[in-house]
């Protein structure tokens, strides 16, 4: 797609003023890991921001984790907080997803609990809150994708995470309930396990199909809280 008429002229005025043009009110922020990045312009990011008729600035990176230990991964994207501290503003909505590159070490371990605690405890503390709580001062609303179990007869080595997901998807919730700028999407309500189509052929991943599902119900949810 090429640019519109004038564009450099209206981006040139624009930074002249000091206002970032991404900062309109309108524009979505995408940041997380592979459930986002996968399928690139057919991703979830994508297809919502299609659904709503706005732009968007995807910043998703596949292999990402919240808390990063490595600091040249971190560097190079693969730390969901810096991809967010990189494009900090007041976004029409940040979608966010995060957390289970950080647990897939530690499912079925002894330090399963201690290490989804960190991202988010029973309390409603931890990593995740304290980057939307970031997020949304600010100024953007945020919209947090929950993981959705993989397809049915087909292990991976995500299975054993699925009953951690599950409890972070509901803590998520009920940070939420909390908070009218922030909503949460259980992808788990709209991928099918029974499904081969919704998912790519790793058995990870939305397919194109499944991230367009996604995409339409996140819209959907936003729509409603605005």
């Amino acid at each position: 797609m090429g640019r519109p008429p004038g564009w450099p002229v209206l981006c040139l005025a624009l930074a002249a003023c000091g206002i970032h043009p991404a900062h309109d009110g309108r524009t979505i922020l995408a940041v997380g890991d592979s459930v986002m990045a996968w399928n690139g312009g057919r991703g979830i990011p994508e297809t919502t921001a299609a659904a709503l008729d706005r732009p968007v600035r995807d910043r998703a990176r596949s292999l990402a984790r919240i808390e990063q230990p490595n600091p040249v991964a971190a560097r190079l994207g693969f730390d969901i907080a810096r991809q967010w501290s990189a494009n900090r503003g007041p976004w029409s909505w940040v979608i966010l997803t995060g957390g289970a590159n950080d647990l897939r070490p530690h499912c079925g371990t002894a330090t399963a609990g201690a290490a989804l605690d960190r991202l988010i405890g029973p309390d409603g503390r931890g990593g995740l809150p304290d980057l939307v709580a970031d997020m949304r001062a600010a100024g953007a609303r945020v919209a947090y994708v929950g993981y959705y179990d993989g397809a049915e007869g087909d292990p991976t080595g995500f299975t054993p995470c699925q009953p951690l997901f599950d409890v972070l998807n509901d803590r998520m919730v009920r940070r939420a309930a909390a908070d009218a700028g922030m909503v949460v999407l259980d992808a788990g309500t709209v991928i099918d396990p029974g499904d081969p189509g919704d998912y790519a052929s790793d058995r990870v991943h939305p397919s194109a199909a499944g991230a367009a599902r996604i995409g339409a119900r996140l819209a959907e949810a936003i729509r409603a809280a605005e």
